[in-house]
């Protein structure tokens, strides 16, 4: 980690607006840690509902989005996206601990605005390339 926030401490993202979407708490608070040191625009809840309002009414550069969330999973807010024709203006970065298979995974890829997706536990290194490039 220290490389990274040597790495990050000479980089400043302030105009870099992040959502991030996930009902576990824990994970959140964690990558709020890491935002922090980066200076993101950073905004996090962790009801999915909140978390789709959110995408709908506002700009996002990057959304991280949890599949796995009771109620409303990340696939549902997915569907309602594509739905409403606004998925393909996002850029979804996928969080998940759900083992998915390589098709899963690759459908999920061809959808316009599903930019990546990353398994948890998370790889800080990775998720910042995800975010920033």
């Amino acid at each position: 980690m220290n490389k990274l926030c040597a790495l990050c401490s000479k980089l400043m993202f302030h105009n870099v607006k992040v959502l991030h979407i996930d009902d576990n708490q824990d994970i959140t608070n964690l990558v709020s840690e890491l935002v922090k040191e980066l200076d993101f625009d950073y905004a996090v809840t962790n009801d999915p509902r909140d978390g789709l309002e959110l995408i709908k009414n506002e700009k996002y550069d990057v959304v991280l989005l949890d599949m796995d969330m009771p109620e409303l999973s990340g696939m549902d807010i997915i569907q309602i996206l594509e739905s409403e024709k606004i998925l393909k203006d996002q850029k979804i970065v996928i969080l998940s601990g759900f083992p998915f298979s390589f098709n899963q995974q690759e459908d999920l890829l061809k959808k316009d605005g599903i930019h990546s997706c990353l398994k948890k536990p998370i790889d800080f290194q990775r998720l910042l390339a995800e975010i920033t490039g």
